[in-house]
């Protein structure tokens, strides 16, 4: 894949969330390239005169697209709110002595949350607490969360979406959608490195996203809470090579409560899946067919022909 195809596509992997890039993102999110930053300025100035992209006030996207640079200005206000409060969320769930790792995913981590939009939640616990761990932010964050049967806002709701233990860092399917989903995550509470053990676990991302980096400030978020070893081992195992009684309890007690309204979620044995639709084969079907669309629209002086991964 060249540069200029590969600039392209993620542009157009972008266009999806109505997202336009500044030089820097563009460099940072390239799909499946490896590049200087100063080789992807010059070939989006060569894609911009020759008419393929367009550019406003240093934000890139797909030609005739101008109007997403004003609707991101707006969700990057909305976004700013947004992450007060998830700050507050979580404060609150630094107080479950199992929680390693706390973070924001999806639109808020990329500063593009619309206004009505809920706050999701990534947490990573102590490897054979996943069950428990849940249970307890469960009824922490309840005033706060989104309750998809009987809410009709879901406006600044806590959305847990998804929860990993220690057991098991490593997302799958490695596909483009989880690729983005893994570099976009910012943490707000770090205990352990876990972060970094769950970034190292997931280095499969570079063969979508090659120039992608943690940035220092990610890797620096800290837990500045100590927790007494007691209170830890009321919830979890010494021995964690088998989850504690409380754990096969809470474990059997959710999947019970639960199993009228599984439907899209992924249950498994270190990781939960929570999401209210087949999210990520919506996403990759439409870029899809964006780059179908781009391979029509290409002249002679450009040809993406090259197989996109996904």
């Amino acid at each position: 894949m060249t540069l200029s195809e590969s600039i392209l596509a993620t542009l157009a992997y972008h266009d999806i969330f109505d997202y336009p890039l500044k030089v820097d993102e563009v460099h940072k999110y390239l799909i499946a390239a490896k590049s200087s930053l100063s080789s992807v300025q010059e070939v989006l100035r060569e894609l911009k005169v020759l008419g393929i992209i367009g550019e406003r006030h240093g934000y890139f996207f797909l030609k005739n697209r101008p109007n997403l640079v004003a609707a991101r200005l707006q969700r990057a206000k909305y976004s700013h709110a947004k992450l007060k409060r998830a700050k507050l969320y979580s404060k609150l769930l630094t107080l479950i002595p199992t929680v390693q790792l706390i973070a924001i995913s999806g639109a808020l981590a990329m500063e593009n949350s619309h206004k009505k939009d809920d706050i999701d939640l990534v947490l990573i616990s102590k490897k054979n607490t996943l069950w428990t761990t849940r249970f307890l932010a469960n009824i922490l964050l309840f005033p706060f969360k989104r309750k998809p049967q009987t809410d009709s806002t879901t406006d600044n709701k806590a959305c847990l979406n998804l929860f990993l233990d220690e057991g098991d860092l490593t997302i799958n399917p490695q596909n483009l959608y989880f690729a983005h989903e893994i570099a976009q995550m910012k943490p707000l509470w770090d205990k352990k490195t876990t972060y970094s053990r769950f970034i190292k676990a997931n280095i499969w991302v570079h063969k979508y996203l090659p120039n992608w980096q943690p940035e220092s400030s990610q890797l620096s978020v800290h837990s500045s809470r100590k927790v007494k070893p007691s209170t830890v081992n009321r919830f979890s195992p010494e021995n964690e090579t088998q989850p504690s009684a409380v754990e096969n309890f809470l474990r059997n007690f959710q999947l019970w409560y639960m199993r009228k309204k599984v439907s899209t979620e992924k249950i498994g044995e270190h990781q939960l899946f929570f999401h209210p639709s087949d999210t990520p084969e919506w996403v990759l079907k439409q870029y899809r067919k964006s780059i179908k669309r781009l391979k029509i629209a290409s002249n002679n002086n450009f040809s993406l022909t090259s197989k996109i991964p996904l």
